[in-house]
């Protein structure tokens, strides 16, 4: 230990001391990131939550760790005139430099995909394009460096030394820098408060100690400043990783709330008072003079309260099959009143897709009651579904004078037209359209085939 610190000089002593250290901390970070994004994965909440970064930062750690780790090694071998050290020197100079150079080429990537295209910002792309073809001197005086000297040189006592190309490369390294630190400047209104600071601390930190390094060779500010950096990163990043998931779980909590208050007000829209006022009579009367058909009746009154019920937990669309047989049950509770005199028919030629739950039924009970004269003979309302090769055609037809076609809701207190249309393009990417069509007032409900094999 001695001779090494004789050899080698307090300064740099220390500075080895120090990057020791750090090496352990870098693997620590390394380590709680990797098990962090790993048990990420398992987690409920945060496995829904794209934390920026988080890869980025893995990688940065790692290639920083083997940059330090070269200096290093060339720290321990420089002027030691043993064999191994001859070669440790310059493997580890010259694997220094490559990282370094990694390194700047990374920091721009990560400028141009989280600052110009999260932006859309092709003019800055371009220019950041520019600066990654920047590199390609400081990477072609590298690669002749072992043979020219061009960038350094290591002298018969194994010690290191800069060559002119040094300057060169350094001038290129900081001149990037400070691009990407004005980059952040010029355009932090448009960039997210978390990348706008890691983009910062790798502009600034860097910087330091590429200038500190120029005006001082005894002791390595790059890889100092490059610590204190990976530092501040690691802590903006733990901090932006509780900030957005504590956001996405407040946002998910209100969505709950909202799709909750939703469902009640789809079941209150369903299930209308007034109707089963006039169900509940028409059982009563009949209780009277057919005890046998009220049952029925009540039977088929409790299929339709279940139905409206169920369908406001359904997140997912129900078969086509369900929605009409709710429409059986509801026509069985209109019949009732035996003075309606109007006429139903089906015309199902598939029912083998799924529709979203209470979207058939309601545009149906808008028709007898709202496009047709219940009491006569002459209204009449079919309900038809057919399929093509490309997707499933449902038709509500009535033959009355119709509703108005610009109405938002179905009926009084009914659910809203824009509500079902919405449901059927978000749950089967299909249409409603209602439309009038030789003397018939028609709601159309197509629903591709591709879309419907998704569900």
């Amino acid at each position: 230990m001695s001779e090494l610190l004789k050899r080698i000089g307090i300064p740099t002593f220390v500075q080895l001391i120090l990057e020791c250290w750090n090496e352990l901390f870098l693997l620590l970070l390394i380590v709680v990131m990797q098990v962090g994004k790993m048990k990420d994965r398992s987690d409920e909440l945060v496995s829904r939550v794209k934390i920026p970064l988080t890869v980025e930062l893995i990688v940065f750690y790692a290639a920083v760790f083997i940059y330090n780790f070269a200096n290093i090694i060339t720290l321990i071998a420089e002027g030691n005139d043993t064999l191994s050290s001859y070669y440790i020197m310059r493997i580890g100079v010259f694997c220094y430099y490559l990282l370094g150079a990694f390194q700047t080429l990374f920091f721009l990537q990560v400028t141009k995909t989280y600052v110009a295209d999260r932006n859309d910002n092709k003019r800055l792309g371009r220019i950041i394009f520019g600066f990654q073809l920047l590199e390609l001197p400081n990477l072609f005086l590298l690669a002749i460096t072992p043979f020219t000297g061009a960038l350094y040189f290591i002298d018969g006592q194994n010690v290191y030394n800069r060559a002119w190309g040094y300057y060169l490369w350094q001038g290129i390294t900081i001149l990037t820098f400070v691009f990407i630190g004005a980059a952040a400047i010029l355009y932090r209104k448009q960039t997210d408060s978390f990348i706008k600071k890691i983009v910062v601390v790798a502009f600034l930190f860097p910087t330091i100690g590429f200038l500190m390094s120029m005006v001082s060779s005894e002791l390595n500010f790059n890889n100092i400043m490059v610590s204190v950096s990976e530092l501040l990163m690691f802590m903006l990043y733990e901090k932006n990783k509780t900030e957005v998931t504590l956001k996405y779980g407040c946002a998910l909590e209100k969505a709950k709330t909202e799709l909750a208050e939703t469902r009640l007000t789809l079941m209150q829209a369903q299930i209308k008072p007034h109707f089963i006022n006039n169900a509940v009579t028409a059982v009563q009367e009949v209780c009277y003079t057919d005890p046998e058909r009220a049952a029925e009746l009540l039977d088929h009154f409790a299929r339709y309260l279940r139905n409206n019920i169920n369908a406001t937990s359904s997140i997912a669309p129900v078969p086509f099959r369900n929605e009409v047989q709710a429409v059986k049950e509801y026509l069985a509770i209109e019949y009732a009143d035996t003075g309606k005199k109007f006429s139903f028919d089906f015309d199902i030629r598939c029912d083998s897709f799924g529709v979203p739950a209470l979207s058939i039924e309601p545009l149906v009970e808008n028709a007898v009651k709202h496009g047709i004269d219940r009491y006569s003979e002459e209204g009449r309302v079919i309900l038809a579904s057919f399929e093509t090769a490309e997707a499933y055609h449902v038709e509500i037809r009535d033959n009355g004078a119709g509703f108005d076609l610009n109405a938002e809701t179905l009926g009084k207190g009914g659910i809203g037209l824009k509500n079902t249309e919405e449901r059927l393009r978000m749950m089967c990417g299909g249409t409603l359209e209602i439309k009038r069509s030789e003397g018939w007032t028609v709601a159309e409900i197509i629903i591709p085939r591709a879309k419907e094999k998704k569900q």
